[in-house]
């Protein structure tokens, strides 16, 4: 699932029925979901297919990509696609490019201040001083009116969401292969990467969420 097949500039539309496509140009990004009628006519733009994509899209969405992540995802791709053995990377980027079109996608369809609170999430995921509960209280508005305004629109409350966008960058970075200078990550350093400050507890929390420890998780 997720699996890219291509990252490119190509021109073929006969692909795009199969596979989850998103053209990028520019900052301008366009996701097309499997067996959808639309066509992007033309070579220059940078395209990546992803194969059995799990995503709720049942139609084509718009969105600008400012920070340039997707762009960068796509680029990482259409590199690795060129390389042997390079499966679980792709798998990765694949999980990568499809959360981030979910969050683009998604984003207009909530409220101004949980928007806001995503947004502050996000930028923390790696931060283990992040202290959510506070920031919540500094918002001009009624604490728990904020957390049940936030868990009626994503489903989680705002402690749960962080917890499960960690739990998700974490299973990004073990299953894309990623190495620092020498090795793969340590247990430690990935709970570091991903805002913990103990590697005991990131492990229970890993397990509670995937049902084996982060090792295990890795072979």
């Amino acid at each position: 699932m997720n699996k890219i097949v291509f990252a490119g500039k190509n021109a073929d539309g006969e692909r795009q029925n199969k596979y989850l496509e998103i053209i990028i140009s520019g900052d301008a990004v366009v996701v097309a979901p499997p067996y959808c009628e639309y066509r992007a006519e033309g070579a220059d733009f940078l395209r990546v297919y992803i194969e059995q994509p799990v995503t709720p899209l049942k139609e084509v969405v718009y969105f600008t990509d400012g920070d340039g992540m997707i762009r960068h995802a796509a680029t990482a791709a259409k590199e690795f696609l060129k390389q042997e053995k390079s499966e679980a990377v792709l798998q990765a980027l694949g999980n990568l490019l499809v959360s981030y079109v979910c969050f683009y996608a998604d984003r207009k369809k909530f409220s101004p201040v949980v928007e806001l609170v995503r947004q502050d999430i996000a930028k923390n995921l790696s931060n283990p001083a992040y202290a959510l509960d506070d920031y919540l209280k500094n918002l001009p508005l009624n604490y728990d009116y904020v957390r049940k305004l936030f868990q009626k629109e994503t489903g989680a409350t705002p402690r749960a969401y962080l917890e499960n966008a960690r739990m998700e960058l974490a299973s990004n970075i073990i299953s894309s292969g990623v190495t620092n200078k020498y090795s793969n990550y340590s247990v430690s350093q990935v709970a570091e990467a991903c805002g913990f400050a103990e590697p005991l507890y990131f492990s229970r929390v890993f397990k509670k969420h995937f049902g084996v420890s982060p090792t295990e998780y890795k072979q």
